[in-house]
């Protein structure tokens, strides 16, 4: 059985800015790199879902998007076993202006991990810094951190009330998501 991690990127990751553009702006946060290469040490996959709009909004192309995700997996040692994005956003024009399946809060790219590299939900976890990235994991077995590293916490977690959808469980950052996942997996939750 492959269990996975699925992370978040901006705001769980690297350090929340209005949108990382090029791969200079790509700063991780502390313990980023130290938290991913505990999960892949403890035998999870871990998989970046990303909502990338900013390649709707034309603020960055796909290739360059790419060599952002180089720069990530340098900085991880190659940790992440994939990292799958979302270039779509439903109020754009253009060739990347629709509602698809793979913009969260929908699941698409959890699915998508989960046929690419075979992935088991049961036993498996999403973190995330919004709303969004805590209801795609809707409909699934997946147990969920929410952390406080990203976006306003209350606002999101506002949200995740009105939507009825509540995390598994809070933290303040990757690396006390990792803790808590860790833990969780040895059942001393």
């Amino acid at each position: 059985m492959k269990r996975a991690v699925f992370l978040d990127r901006d705001g769980t990751i690297n350090r929340e800015v209005d949108f990382v553009e090029s791969p200079e702006r790509l700063e991780l946060l502390p313990s980023a790199c130290e938290s991913i290469l505990r999960l892949r040490d403890a035998g999870f996959l871990v998989v970046v879902v990303t909502n990338q709009s900013g390649i709707a909004r034309n603020l960055y192309s796909e290739t360059t998007l790419a060599r952002i995700h180089e720069k990530l997996q340098r900085e991880t040692q190659n940790a992440i076993a994939a990292v799958l994005h979302c270039p779509h956003h439903p109020d754009l024009a253009g060739p990347y202006g629709r509602d698809c399946d793979c913009r969260k809060p929908k699941g698409g790219l959890v699915q998508q991990a989960v046929e690419l590299l075979g992935i088991e939900l049961e036993g498996s976890y999403l973190v995330g810094d919004s709303a969004r990235d805590v209801l795609a994991a809707r409909g699934t077995p997946l147990r969920t951190v929410y952390v406080h590293s990203g976006k306003p916490p209350q606002k999101e977690l506002n949200a995740l009330r009105e939507a009825q959808s509540m995390p598994t469980v809070e933290a303040m950052d990757l690396a006390a998501a990792v803790d808590w996942i860790l833990r969780d997996t040895r059942g001393e939750e």
